[in-house]
């Protein structure tokens, strides 16, 4: 049970809460009387797994809040010129802090020009060098936060995935290293090399999939990276996750089963799968050992709101299937799938708390 804190910032009038079921359907709708600019709705995630709030034809974006208690609102974006769904805590200011720094590695980072990679670490409130805390690698790190506590205003045009926001929420003592992918070099460090890993899908047979150096890029952070990271920080190393979106999606789950043992969960959102044939997938899982207590956890979600992720869902839906059918445990692989989400980081974002609920 959590409870969702909706802020009216949009002046609405008369406001529902629609509470529903994705697999069977089923919906509640809860009237709300507007004498206030805050509401409170008890969440109950045995029966319902999301919410929207409405007005007049105007609804917030569908929330999956988990057993977390968070905080939604319906406001403008300046960037888009119209409103998005945010999330903020109601309970807990969100403090903490951001570190940037450029880290070197002429090994596993030589394909790129500069051999450097740009990396964020979110450190909350909670963190005091002292208490060790969990760690979540993260890619694309210039959308997952901006400043601590604020939404992205200048990068993404759909805002940060707020994953400061949602780790309040959360109350675990996490610090989420977020790995910058925004340059030239993404599609080919956040791709498996087909040379070795198995035939790219024709849906996506564009010259810049010709090569990948995800191998290289998993490297770097599994050899240079942690070390790195649990050199400067008080960390706890029995619990590491890894988490992205798109091409981070793919990225976050291959590192996942690649650096077996090492991960516990992951988080792969929206993934291009599709970017390969699943046979190539099914060949890769009989070369691992999926019969062991070392394999993480792993979310997958997708959405089908507009013709990318209608590209993606179909390999999304299909990858459980063929992981299961490896021997990987049923239990151990959550999937949502919603086809009203676009591709984009207010979806992400609205996902986040339902996965945490699972994941941690």
């Amino acid at each position: 049970m959590g409870k969702v804190y909706f802020k009216n910032t949009s002046d609405w009038k008369k406001i529902s809460a629609v509470l529903g079921n994705r697999y069977d359907q089923s919906e509640e709708r809860i009237n709300l009387i507007a004498e206030t600019s805050n509401y409170n709705i008890e969440f109950d995630n045995s029966k319902y797994d999301h919410l929207y709030f409405e007005c007049d034809g105007q609804q917030t974006g569908k929330v999956y809040p988990g057993s977390l208690s968070i905080g939604i609102e319906y406001k403008r974006n300046e960037n888009l010129n119209k409103n998005l769904t945010y999330l903020f805590s109601k309970d807990r200011l969100i403090t903490g802090r951001v570190e940037n720094f450029v880290l070197e590695d002429t090994e596993n980072l030589n394909y790129r020009a500069d051999k450097c990679k740009k990396i964020s670490v979110f450190l909350p409130n909670t963190y005091d060098g002292v208490i060790p805390h969990d760690i979540l690698y993260f890619f694309d790190a210039q959308n997952l936060f901006g400043a601590a506590g604020d939404y992205t205003k200048n990068g993404d045009p759909y805002g940060s995935w707020q994953l400061d926001t949602v780790l309040s929420a959360a109350d675990k003592n996490i610090i989420v290293v977020g790995i910058d992918n925004a340059d030239e070099y993404r599609e080919k460090e956040l791709f498996m090399d087909p040379a070795s890993f198995g035939s790219r899908s024709e849906a996506l047979a564009d010259e810049n999939y010709s090569e990948g150096y995800l191998d290289d890029l998993s490297a770097f952070i599994r050899n240079t990276l942690h070390p790195y990271i649990k050199e400067k920080y008080c960390v706890n190393e029995s619990k590491i996750g890894i988490g992205g979106s798109s091409m981070g999606g793919i990225a976050s789950f291959y590192c996942g089963l690649h650096e077996m043992g090492f991960y516990k969960y992951v988080l792969s959102y929206s993934p291009a799968f599709a970017l390969y044939e699943m046979s190539a997938f099914d060949t890769w899982f009989k070369k691992i050992d999926f019969h062991n207590n070392t394999l993480p956890k792993v979310d997958i979600y997708c959405g089908e709101g507009d013709p990318l992720e209608k590209l993606l869902l179909g390999a999304s839906k299909e990858m459980k299937q063929v992981m299961v059918a490896n021997g990987y445990p049923d239990e151990k692989i959550f999937e949502t799938f919603d086809t009203e989400k676009p591709h984009n980081e207010e979806s992400w974002r609205l996902i986040l708390p339902q996965s945490f609920t699972y994941l941690l």
